[in-house]
């Protein structure tokens, strides 16, 4: 059987003294990453790249680096192809400041820099850690959902996207530090959306659940008319769904029939007559 690797990527950072962070260079060459994996983004920082990494064993070489250089500040970061429920973490003295694994549970491109659109720049939504806060202000400096409120939307204090499968609802959150905001995906080609409750600036929420069209309708009056024109516009497709679904059911249940006939077959014969 063959099987096929995920390509995993383990970053660590690690800031101090500039000759303290030269020796630490020269004596982790080949054991931590290879040489040319290694760069320098200032003179008190040190960043070393493992492709293809050292997966489930993240925190513990995080460990064993923060144990072997205790004097150093070492941020680590690790993500699953395409920065996919990334990892991250930071240790300091010697000690593990904060971990925290980020759960994707939506993400959708959506340009947080209005004055830009560059490619690959999404609004993603995590469920909350204790240590979300900290782990993206710091491993993530650019990543903000508030610059959205710049954006025109389908009503006040909305804003909106689609990737041509899912659209987004978003309402942000009151204040820089409140977690008030609700993220609404619909998925017009089913009829259902799921609701995000209680989001903060960082894209982490509190709650979710899977939700009718009727529900959110109901609830947030104001998306009403978008909502109808989403809910049209895929109407065709919810149609061409249902039949899809129906002809798979029955084709399901005409397998099972056939099975438990084969089944029956097989046992009612006497294996003892020729």
């Amino acid at each position: 059987m063959l099987s096929v690797a995920t390509p995993v990527t383990t970053v660590f950072t690690l800031t101090g003294p500039q000759d303290r962070l030269r020796q630490i260079a020269e004596e982790r060459a080949y054991r931590t990453c290879a040489p040319d994996q290694m760069v320098w983004e200032s003179d008190t920082t040190l960043v070393m790249t493992l492709e293809n990494g050292i997966g489930t064993s993240f925190l513990r070489h995080g460990d064993g680096l923060s144990d072997d250089y205790p004097d150093v500040s070492i941020r680590g970061m690790e993500y699953f192809d395409c920065f996919d429920d990334p990892g991250f973490a930071k240790w300091q003295g010697g000690q593990l400041v904060y971990e925290a694994d980020l759960t994707t549970v939506f993400s959708i491109l959506f340009p947080t820099d209005p004055s830009k659109d560059w490619a690959g720049c999404c609004a993603t939504f995590w469920r909350s850690s204790p240590a979300l806060t900290a782990a993206i202000a710091e491993n993530c400096p650019d990543f903000d959902l508030m610059p959205l409120r710049q954006l025109a939307g389908p009503a006040p204090g909305w804003v909106q996207t689609s990737d041509g499968f899912a659209t987004l609802f978003l309402r942000l959150p009151t204040a820089f530090e409140a977690e008030d905001g609700v993220a609404v995906i619909f998925y017009p080609g089913l009829g259902r959306a799921t609701l995000l409750k209680n989001v903060d600036r960082f894209g982490g929420f509190a709650r979710y659940r899977r939700v009718s069209y009727g529900r959110i309708a109901g609830q947030y009056q104001e998306l009403r008319p978008v909502l109808r024109d989403c809910w049209k516009a895929d109407e065709k497709k919810r149609r061409k769904a249902r039949q899809e679904r129906k002809i798979l059911k029955r084709k399901t249940k005409k397998e099972s029939r056939e099975g438990k006939a084969s089944l029956f077959h097989f046992f009612d014969t006497d294996p003892w007559v020729v």
